[in-house]
This record gives structure tokens, C-alpha cells and sequence, in this order.
């Protein structure tokens, strides 16, 4: 019995290279240099309103940066200390 997906272009016709060439697939390692941190990236932090949404003992703390009372940047202040940062885009 044949799968439903037979001759209908599988994986094997994708090419990951083409289009951004930032994007690559989830389980995939990075090659040097294959990621790059934007240069032109506006410091959100420095122009908007902060707002501390969450924040209970034992849990991470939840940030929201807003712009002319649009949210622009979430910022989740992780137990090790490090921030993982969201920027929304409308």
C-alpha cells in the first residue's frame, strides 16, 4: 500500500539554503557565523515604559517594555540570571 504523501515532493526536494540564509531547521547545529546578532536592532529598554506583569517567589519574572502604550518587548528574568528577550512587531 502506498502513503498518502507518495510523489508529492517530499523533504527531499527542499532546499534549507535558499531564501534567509539565518533560517535553518530547528535540530540542526549552527556552522560558525551562521547566526549573527542584529547591528541595527533599537534599544528598546532605553525608550519605552516598563511594566512587571509577573512575579512570584520561585518562578521567573515577567517584563513588558512599551512604546507609546504598545507592548514592543516582553523580557523574562530567568532563576540563573539570564534574560530571555521577545521583541513584538505589529
Amino acid at each position: 500500500m502506498d502513503s498518502y504523501l507518495t510523489g508529492r515532493g517530499g523533504s527531499d526536494n527542499l532546499e534549507v539554503s535558499s531564501g534567509n540564509p539565518s533560517f535553518r531547521p530547528f535540530l540542526s547545529q549552527p556552522s560558525n557565523g551562521q547566526i549573527e546578532a542584529s547591528q541595527s536592532e533599537p534599544d528598546i529598554e532605553n525608550e519605552g515604559k516598563s511594566e512587571v506583569i509577573f512575579d512570584e517567589k520561585d518562578c521567573p519574572k515577567v517584563e513588558v517594555i512599551s512604546v507609546d502604550s504598545k507592548p514592543r518587548q516582553i523580557v523574562i528574568h530567568l532563576p540563573d540570571g539570564r534574560l530571555l528577550k521577545i521583541n513584538c512587531e505589529y
